[in-house]
């Protein structure tokens, strides 16, 4: 691997490392290292890899989905349906996409016989390369904890948003009528030849010009991408093109999410809040609401309902009434006319929902681990 792609790797996984040999070696396959006795392969950090993200994976959905009431464990998702989850979020298909997608996979240090059967393009070994970068990082950092969960929740991220986020701002584009979205790495010149950064470019397959031309900002030493959407304008920046590309699709992908939700509040029927929302989280439009009650009572002795209507991403949005049935449908009403009478570009503080987004949502909440 040349400096190029260890470059390109150490900034999309947001880890620099110390002892760059164990980087490679999470790239090198049994293969090449039968054939090179002097290497070591990336079995061994592959199985710690594989744990590692086994228990962070575990954790950030106990995170997300569990908390303490009344000093038991409730959860807002059953054995079976976090069963799911976890088999989704560590399948060999995700992990392997991500490597593939990303071009990982085009680093690896083969044996000559993979080399003429393409292994890299078989998802087991795209999978063992996930874990084994993960591996190196945590021998390479002495297990620091706040190092693994930063790279695992960087390359879960890279793989729930790299190999299908620019699809689906396409997707989404052309359906809300803003046409192809144009896609360009922003540019500065430059007279220093040194200052001219070329990593990650071939991988991404795109191009900004002559030489004399650099992605990364002089004034923030961050590489910036640009996507416009209609007359949307969004500005990636990260340590490298490729992250800088991924953030600013993510902007791209977050408005758009918002817009198609700000078209779908538009005509309402608000004569059965509840139902309505109901409604929208059935065609996939929000998510479902959760309404917790509480009973009180007033100055005169007389019952009180309060009621929390909770939506992810949104808020909570409370209402107080004798009548339990209409206490729900006020709290409803006042979160139905939240969103419809919030200006789009007031909408950035909201969280985009899990369908969405993948899976990437349930680390981007609130209560991160």
């Amino acid at each position: 691997m040349n400096r190029q792609g260890i470059d390109f790797v150490q900034s999309s996984i947001n880890y620099q490392f110390k002892n760059l040999q164990l980087l490679e070696q999470a790239f090198t396959r049994k293969s090449y290292s039968e054939e090179h006795l002097e290497v070591q392969n990336n079995e061994v950090l592959e199985f710690y890899g594989d744990e590692i993200l086994d228990f962070f994976v575990t954790k950030m959905m106990y995170k997300r989905f569990s908390r303490i009431l009344n000093n038991e464990l409730v959860s807002e998702k059953n054995e079976g349906e976090l069963t799911k989850l976890k088999s989704i979020l560590v399948s060999k298909e995700s992990l392997a996409r991500c490597m593939y997608n990303i071009g990982f996979s085009k680093f690896l240090y083969l044996g000559k016989s993979d080399e003429k059967n393409e292994v890299y393009k078989s998802k087991s070994v795209n999978e063992d390369l996930f874990e084994a970068i993960i591996g190196a990082v945590a021998a390479d950092c002495d297990w620091n904890y706040e190092n693994l969960e930063k790279v695992c929740r960087t390359m879960l991220d890279m793989e729930t948003t790299n190999g299908y986020l620019a699809l689906l701002v396409k997707e989404k584009s052309h359906r809300l009528g803003f046409g192809e979205p144009c896609y360009r790495p922003l540019a500065w010149q430059t007279d220093n030849p040194e200052d001219w950064q070329s990593d990650n470019l071939f991988n991404m397959g795109v191009g900004f010009g002559g030489f004399g031309n650099t992605s990364k900002n002089p004034k923030t030493g961050k590489h910036e991408y640009g996507i416009q959407v209609g007359e949307n304008k969004f500005t990636g920046i990260g340590d490298g093109i490729a992250q800088a590309k991924l953030n600013a699709e993510q902007k791209a992908y977050h408005f758009l999410c918002q817009e198609e939700i700000k078209r779908q509040f538009q005509n309402l029927d608000y004569t059965n809040p509840a139902g309505t929302l109901h409604e929208l989280f059935q065609k996939k439009v929000i998510m479902e609401v959760r309404y917790e009650f509480n009973e009180y009572h007033d100055e005169n002795g007389n019952p009180i309902w309060n009621c929390k209507a909770i939506l992810e991403g949104y808020g909570t949005f409370e209402a107080d009434n004798a009548s339990k049935k209409q206490v729900k449908q006020d709290a409803s009403l006042k979160l139905l006319k939240f969103i419809a009478e919030t200006k789009i570009e007031q909408t950035e503080k909201w969280e985009i929902p899990t369908f969405y987004h993948g899976m990437a949502r349930i680390w981007h909440d609130e209560g991160k681990i």
